[in-house]
């Protein structure tokens, strides 16, 4: 197996978006009459926007079931991205879906909502494993840096901070594998020096907004006879990961937890924040747990709870940010 390119993570991606925006532009740029420039046009014209970048169908299907999404008939679609606006609580919204597959999917999803929309913040709604114990279904984190664990040089011997042979059976001992070391990711931002980063902060003016949600009651069953034994509740601090690989083994996630002091594990927001910090946009994560990564197999039924609570999270969070006048009270959606 060949070992990785020196090319960073966060070099890639630049280049990527950067391909795909330059398309885009030069498309929507032949003619000041396109139809859909006069579209976005008169979109702007109602803004500024929150972006809403939702994680999946099961994230929209729960935004629109909460019924705080009021749809002006507005739907622009931009390389295979629909974007819909909208209000939530008299605040103007745009949300899109990140998109399925690799995390650069959402990077791309959230590129487009910064370049043609520039949203005053974007708000990710998505559902993510948990790899500490303490954390249930349903539950929702609102994390205060997020790592990128995609990043991997491969190491001969056990250098690296994952080490195979620790995990071979009956015994360790050791194996061709080796190890990998995790590598940070460089940020590209207008006006500043590139920079490697490994933990991705989330802006800090609004997570202390989020931090007032604490006693917001989320939906604790799925139907009247089915409940979980105890309610979710939002946990603000905590640290994230992300990568591009979807984590479903007992002894991967707790090596992250033990090794990163991560919570939880999905594949979009690290991307999406990569994007926000390089665009100066302030942003933040709603996750939803959906599943244990690989842990306990119990209350799997119960994994919808993830967007739901997400949702009703972030539209608490909206509603207290989006009036300038709030302070920050959240009333129970």
């Amino acid at each position: 197996m060949a070992g990785p390119s020196r090319k960073t993570w966060g070099f890639e991606l630049s280049v990527v978006i950067l391909g795909l925006l330059a398309l885009t532009q030069q498309s929507m740029q032949q003619s000041s009459k396109h139809p859909m420039h006069e579209l976005i046009q008169r979109i702007h014209n109602q803004g500024p926007f929150f972006g809403l970048v939702l994680g999946s169908d099961a994230d929209e299907r729960a935004l629109l079931a909460n019924n705080a999404f009021k749809n002006i008939g507005e739907i622009i679609e931009l390389a295979g991205r629909k974007f819909n606006a909208g209000t939530i609580n008299g605040s103007s919204v745009i949300y899109v879906k990140a998109g399925d597959g690799p995390s650069i999917n959402a990077a791309i999803t959230a590129q487009l909502l910064v370049i043609f929309f520039a949203p005053k913040g974007i708000i990710h709604i998505g559902r993510a494993g948990t790899v500490n114990d303490s954390l249930s279904i349903g539950d929702v984190v609102v994390p205060k840096e997020v790592g990128f664990l995609g990043n991997w040089k491969w190491l001969r011997g056990k250098r690296g901070q994952l080490v195979f042979g620790e995990y071979n059976t009956p015994a360790p001992g050791g194996n061709l594998l080796g190890s990998i070391s995790f590598q940070p990711t460089t940020l590209y931002a207008t006006g500043k020096n590139k920079t490697t980063i490994f933990w991705l902060p989330l802006t800090s003016d609004w997570l202390e907004a989020a931090s007032q949600l604490e006693n917001l009651e989320l939906e604790q069953c799925i139907s009247k006879d089915k409940c979980l034994p105890k309610a979710p509740v939002i946990l603000n601090g905590l640290r994230a990961s992300s990568s591009d690989i979807y984590i479903q083994n007992k002894a991967y996630r707790e090596f992250i937890y033990k090794q990163f002091k991560a919570s939880t594990v999905d594949t979009q927001s690290a991307a999406e924040i990569l994007v926000a910090l390089s665009s100066d946009v302030p942003i933040i994560v709603f996750t939803g747990i959906s599943n244990t990564a690989g842990g306990s197999s119990s209350h799997t039924s119960f994994s919808d709870l993830a967007s739901v609570n997400a949702v009703k999270a972030a539209v608490a969070f909206i509603a207290a940010v989006g009036n300038s006048n709030s302070s920050l009270e959240v009333a129970d959606n």
